[in-house]
């Protein structure tokens, strides 16, 4: 079986080397298509075909899979990574992986995660952007919101910076109201458990918090990983510096923490995502305080790479900043969101 998977690789690329190379999906019902793979993710192929727009395939309706002209880096529900290229291979639902002199065959089904493992640097990153706007004439108040996200993937390592606000703007004020912005690094010592740090800095006046400065590490699993779900969780130590409202700083306050995140994706019309993140704090410097902080989008896919999405958001603190302050904050935020 190996020698035949070979010599379909050595004829593939001998037929490829007088033309432009294409990737190639098989479809089960006898259908071809050539283009170029953009990326797996969960139970769906993104696929540019020439001469056409983008097109999604779910995995279940495909034969094979051809793509020689990159090296990819694969993922599977069994938490197996692989860094190769895709040639074709039966039975019907399956292709085969050449990493160097190795050979992997694996169901088509399996595979959670694949992308272009580009050894250029700018070529790593990816990201999203939304914005949105509200005002009413006859408060002559405006409330505007922002988040934007940029990640950064290599072999065994995922950046990620995040940056988020809620802005009033009134005739005579701009108030920034909640804001929060961060640095993650996870190491990942194998496909499933890693190292996490971390930097952060957020504001919130409503919680009477004028800025918070927090480090923290620890580690993590990625527990869930199948075609409509990933789901990992991390726990740690955080140091915090705070000041509140007052102008009152705390001197350095040291937190247990743990989060679990939540993704879940349909890649079907129409086309969903939701993600939630809850965050628990317990402090090691002050007795009986503790803090959550969730987070969760929606978000719904309009048009190629452009969501409207619906946020919210819980922020608790039993022992706020400022004496007066509240100890819940809670907000629901409206935008347009653009990847890329």
């Amino acid at each position: 079986m190996k020698y035949r998977i070979l010599l379909i690789f050595v004829l593939i690329s001998l037929d490829l080397s007088a033309q432009k190379i294409k990737d190639t999906l098989f479809l089960l019902n006898g259908s071809k298509i050539v283009g170029e793979i953009k990326r797996i993710k969960l139970g769906v192929i993104t696929f540019d075909p020439d001469d056409a727009n983008d097109i999604t395939v779910q995995l279940q309706k495909l034969r094979s899979i051809a793509a020689l002209l990159k090296v990819y880096r694969i993922e599977t529900t069994g938490h197996q990574v692989y860094f190769g290229k895709l040639v074709p291979s039966n039975p019907a639902g399956y292709t085969s992986i050449i990493s160097g002199t190795d050979t992997f065959r694996i169901p088509i089904e399996l595979i959670s995660l694949l992308y272009p493992f580009r050894d250029y640097f700018r070529q790593r990153f990816s990201g999203s952007t939304s914005v949105g706007f509200d005002y009413t004439r006859s408060s002559g108040i405006a409330r505007l919101n922002f988040n934007g996200t940029v990640n950064y993937r290599a072999k065994k390592e995922e950046i990620s910076f995040t940056v988020s606000g809620i802005y009033t703007i009134t005739d005579s004020s701009f108030s920034r109201d909640r804001e929060d912005v961060s640095i993650k690094n996870n190491y990942y010592f194998n496909t499933t458990w890693f190292g996490t740090v971390f930097l952060k800095t957020q504001r919130n006046l409503e919680l009477g918090l004028l800025r918070r400065f927090q480090e923290g590490f620890g580690g993590g699993n990625k527990f869930i990983t199948n075609k409509h779900i990933y789901a990992w969780t991390r726990c740690g130590i955080v140091l915090n510096q705070e000041e509140n409202t007052e102008n009152t700083r705390s001197g350095t306050l040291s937190e247990l923490f743990s989060q679990v995140e939540f993704n879940y994706f349909r890649f079907t019309k129409p086309e969903l995502s939701l993600y939630t993140a809850e965050t628990f704090y317990y402090s090691l410097s002050q007795k009986g305080r503790f803090r959550n902080d969730l987070q969760i989008n929606l978000s719904w896919e309009m048009v190629k790479d452009l969501d409207l999405t619906l946020s919210g958001y819980v922020n608790f603190d039993s022992q706020p900043t400022a004496a007066n302050s509240r100890k819940l904050d809670i907000g629901t935020v409206f935008g347009l969101t653009f990847t890329f």
